[in-house]
C-alpha cells in the first residue's frame, strides 16, 4: 500500500504530487488541514512507497483508490499537480462516483509521445551527472521566482524509478473523458509555466462542462509553492462551494 499522510478533519481532499516528487511537496498546503482532511500519498515508485513495479498511470490511480477504500473514504476531492493531475483524470475514468470534484493544476490531458521522448532523453543525460543536477534542472525550469528554489528542492526525491515513471504518461490522452465529467472542476494554471503552458488550461476548459479557471500571474509550474496563499484560497473556496 502507498505511504501517506493523513492530516485534519472534514471534507477529504486527496493531494497527488507530480513526477519525481513526494508527499512533502504539499507541505505548503498543510494549513488546509485546519478545515479539511488531507490525504497525501507517495505514488507508486515515489517517495517512501515500496511499490516499484508496473509504473503506469492506471496503477497510480488504482493505488490511490485502494488507499481510500482502506481508509473507508467513499468520496473525496482530488487535487493533482502536473503528473498528479493526469492521475486524477485517470482516477475519474476508473471510479467517477468516488470523485466529488477535481482540481487539476499545472497539468494537461494529452502528452504527445514525441515531446515526452525528448524530455526523457534530456533527463537521462542529466541523471548521468547526478540526481542533484536533475533536481536543480527541474526546479529551475519549474519556478518563475528563484527565491523559492531551496524550498522547491525539498519537494523532490529522484529514485531509480524516475525514468520509468516518466514514461507512464507518454501518449496519454484524456480529452475524450473531459466532456463526460459531471462533477465540478477547478483548473489552475500559471502564466510562466514552461512545463505545461497555460494553453493547456484553456484547451481543457473548452471540453469541460463545469470548469472554473484560475490563472496565477508571474508564476511557474510549481504554483502550489510559489503562490501558496493564493493556491490554498482557490482550493479552499472551490471545496467549500462545491457539492
Amino acid at each position: 500500500m502507498l505511504k501517506f499522510d493523513d492530516l485534519g478533519k472534514g471534507k477529504p481532499i486527496v493531494l497527488i504530487h507530480g513526477l519525481g516528487s513526494k508527499k512533502e511537496a504539499w507541505a505548503p498546503q498543510h494549513e488546509l488541514a485546519n478545515h479539511y482532511r488531507l490525504i497525501i500519498p507517495d505514488l507508486r515508485g515515489h517517495g517512501e512507497t515500496d511499490l516499484n513495479e508496473d509504473l503506469t498511470v492506471k496503477n497510480f490511480a488504482s493505488d490511490v483508490i485502494e488507499l481510500l477504500e482502506h481508509l473507508k473514504i467513499r468520496s473525496a476531492f482530488f487535487c493533482g499537480l502536473s503528473l498528479g493531475g493526469i492521475v486524477a483524470q485517470e482516477l475519474y475514468r476508473q471510479r467517477p462516483e468516488m470523485v466529488r470534484g477535481l482540481i487539476l493544476s499545472n497539468t494537461t490531458s494529452y502528452v504527445p509521445s514525441i515531446l515526452g521522448q525528448r524530455i526523457l532523453t534530456e533527463s537521462r543525460k542529466l541523471l548521468q551527472e547526478g540526481e542533484e543536477t536533475l533536481v536543480d534542472h527541474i526546479v529551475t525550469r519549474g519556478l518563475y521566482d528563484s527565491k523559492y528554489k531551496e524550498e522547491a528542492k525539498k519537494a523532490f526525491h529522484i529514485r531509480d524509478t524516475y525514468l520509468e515513471s516518466a514514461k507512464a504518461s507518454l501518449g496519454i490522452n484524456y480529452f475524450f473523458i473531459l466532456p463526460t465529467i459531471k462533477k465540478p472542476v477547478l483548473l489552475i494554471g500559471s502564466t510562466h509555466d514552461k512545463v505545461t503552458p497555460s494553453i493547456n488550461l484553456y484547451m481543457m476548459g473548452i471540453f469541460l462542462r463545469r470548469a472554473r479557471t484560475a490563472l496565477l500571474k508571474n508564476t511557474g509550474h510549481l504554483s502550489n509553492i510559489e503562490k501558496k496563499d493564493l493556491f490554498n484560497k482557490y482550493v479552499s473556496d472551490f471545496v467549500a462551494t462545491s457539492a
